[in-house]
């Protein structure tokens, strides 16, 4: 099943065999760190004009407690844009990932860090078989072995700590450490944490194929101009 805008590894590499910075905007709507972001805006028309910008992929979180997601808001950003939208929540059941394909994500993140490992394997093959591609995330190296034993085409490494909601320092260091770990061929996006474009060059020179941000775009006073010189600021 072709999801909607194609594989989500496929827009990295394609973006990435341009020389263009593959970076994938995050729509998240709040957090338990930095408060709300999104705000008054329109998601589907920050999703456009993120796109507009420059964004090769969208991640949209829908976790309603902490971060103030909604599946909702997923559907309008998948309709708005025809680039792949990656799914953020904390998955824990076939019913998560089921709805996640109904919405059109093209892809779904399944966090380590929150999911043993029975559930995080029969989660990703169940993902694999309805389309979706998944992000493994991880944030040390005892969770890459765990994450490398299930054959992922892409690897995302959080340089925060999703156990304490990201409410720690992080530090780009974290994919400094774990990218050159991750053997060749798995995409590795690099996210959190990155809030200039000498972080987001930082992690590319460690061997990030892409990276993920978000709110250092929602902060910014323009958000769609920032992300631009963002994308041209980097050497990829």
């Amino acid at each position: 099943m072709t999801t909607q805008g194609g594989p989500l590894s496929a827009a990295i590499l394609r973006a990435k065999r341009r020389r263009i910075l593959p970076l994938v905007a995050d729509i998240k709507p709040a957090s338990p760190r930095d408060g709300e972001l999104v705000g008054l805006r329109d998601a589907a028309e920050l999703a456009q004009m993120l796109v507009e910008a420059g964004a090769c992929a969208l991640s949209v979180v829908t976790e309603p407690r902490s971060f103030g997601g909604s599946l909702r808001t997923l559907r309008r950003v998948c309709d708005a844009v025809k680039v792949p939208v990656l799914r953020k929540d904390f998955f824990s059941s076939a019913e998560q990932v089921e709805e996640s394909q109904k919405q059109k994500a093209a892809a779904v993140l399944l966090i380590l860090a929150t999911t043993p490992d029975p559930v995080a394997a029969a989660l990703y093959r169940l993902a694999r078989e309805l389309g979706l591609e998944v992000v493994v995330e991880i944030h040390t190296r005892q969770e890459l072995e765990r994450a490398l034993a299930l054959s992922p085409t892409i690897i995302g490494i959080n340089n925060r700590d999703i156990l304490s909601l990201e409410t720690d320092s992080g530090d780009v260091r974290v994919t400094e450490e774990l990218a050159p770990l991750v053997p060749g061929g798995i995409v590795k996006i690099s996210e959190s944490s990155l809030q200039t474009g000498e972080d987001i060059q930082r992690a590319i020179e460690a061997g990030a194929d892409a990276v993920l941000v978000g709110t250092a775009i929602l902060k910014a006073e323009d958000p769609a101009t920032f992300l631009s010189r963002l994308i041209s600021g980097v050497r990829v």
